[in-house]
């Protein structure tokens, strides 16, 4: 068991461990191109937003126009099967970013638990860690509708927890945007941000992490200096 500050770390993907291939404006395209024939207007959505707002604006047309649940399980399937086809078909295209795997492997090394918190699909992030050679490190991979409500949710790092038998206290998160720090902050998990997500500056909005690496390949040398 590790006897440094913290025992557990979790990590978001895209970005984070693989630099993102997903074409995610095709994968919004098709999503709000459903949406926008049933109930929900024209121009309120747009692909720049996550797909976690664009999901949550549906449900909320949903409401005003009075939808049956049986309707909503049956779009959220079509949602569900745009994403895993956006994100499946990204696959070959996978590639980590420099020297997280060795990363990962020194952090497993130092006795760290390891876990993935990531809004793709399972599948996707289990092909993506094998690609990168680090499956066998982790403990714990969590794709989307694995936790009782996604990131930034504060239930997706509390279940992310309880699976890696450890409390929130004991638990580092790291991540490459604004919605990992606001999924940290909501859960009140120790955060560090990386800087490898391609958007610079844009990818935190107004607040810029604390502690902000250029890597994930910085990792373990900052946390032996804790």
């Amino acid at each position: 068991m590790t006897s440094h500050k913290y025992k557990g770390i979790v990590f978001d993907l895209d970005g984070t461990l693989i630099h993102s291939t997903i074409d995610f404006r095709k994968m919004k395209r098709n999503m709000i191109k459903v949406l926008e024939e049933n109930d929900v207007p024209r121009g309120v959505l747009t692909t720049t937003m996550i797909t976690v707002d664009i999901l949550e604006k549906a449900e909320h047309y949903w409401d005003k126009a009075q939808r049956t649940e049986e309707d909503r399980v049956k779009l959220r399937a079509i949602m569900e099967e745009i994403m895993n086809q956006g994100e499946l078909e990204a696959i070959p295209l996978i590639d980590e970013i420099e020297g997280a795997s060795q990363a990962l492997r020194e952090l497993r090394e130092q006795g760290y638990t390891l876990a993935i918190l990531t809004r793709s699909h399972y599948e996707y992030a289990v092909e993506a860690l094998k690609k990168m050679g680090a499956y066998d490190c982790f403990d714990v991979v969590l794709g989307r509708g694995q936790t009782p409500r996604p990131k930034p949710y504060p239930e997706a790092l509390h279940h992310t927890a309880k699976l890696m038998g450890l409390e929130l206290d004991e638990l580092l998160f790291v991540g490459d945007m604004y919605l990992d720090l606001e999924s940290a902050i909501n859960s009140g998990c120790a955060f560090i941000g990386v800087n490898t997500s391609g958007r610079g500056r844009r990818s935190w909005r107004e607040d810029v992490p604390d502690v902000l690496l250029e890597s994930v390949a910085d990792l373990p040398n900052h946390l032996s200096e804790l």
